[in-house]
């Protein structure tokens, strides 16, 4: 059985990813569907160049390239199969914001401790 993937839903109801995502050309939404396929389907052995472990909170990050652009979204596995993602950016270089990190890790915890 495949893996699911969720948004993080914030306490106003927002999908923060998933607007990010909706905001994003065409062609790049594409693109992330396909590895969002890929993720469900490879599950937690996916790895480079798609999946990276950020550190040892548990966070992960989906690499996407499309064209000149990198897209990177934050995610964690949680209880149940399922992959929450916590946040998106667009990098034009490999180096993570701690600003980026912390917000994920933020998002995770708080999905931690909802019921």
């Amino acid at each position: 059985m495949d893996w699911q993937i969720v948004f993080y839903i914030d306490e106003k109801g927002n999908e923060p990813v998933k607007d990010f995502i909706l905001g994003q050309p065409d062609g790049a939404i594409a693109e992330i569907l396909h590895v969002f396929k890929l993720l469900r389907q490879f599950n937690v052995t996916l790895g480079m160049p798609y999946v990276r472990k950020i550190d040892r909170s548990g966070i992960r990050e989906l690499r996407i390239k499309h064209g000149s652009d990198i897209y990177r979204i934050f995610f964690f596995a949680h209880v149940g199969r399922k992959f929450i993602l916590l946040h998106g950016v667009l990098k034009k270089e490999d180096k993570i914001s701690e600003t980026d990190k912390n917000l994920a890790i933020q998002r995770m915890n708080n999905c931690k401790l909802r019921p």
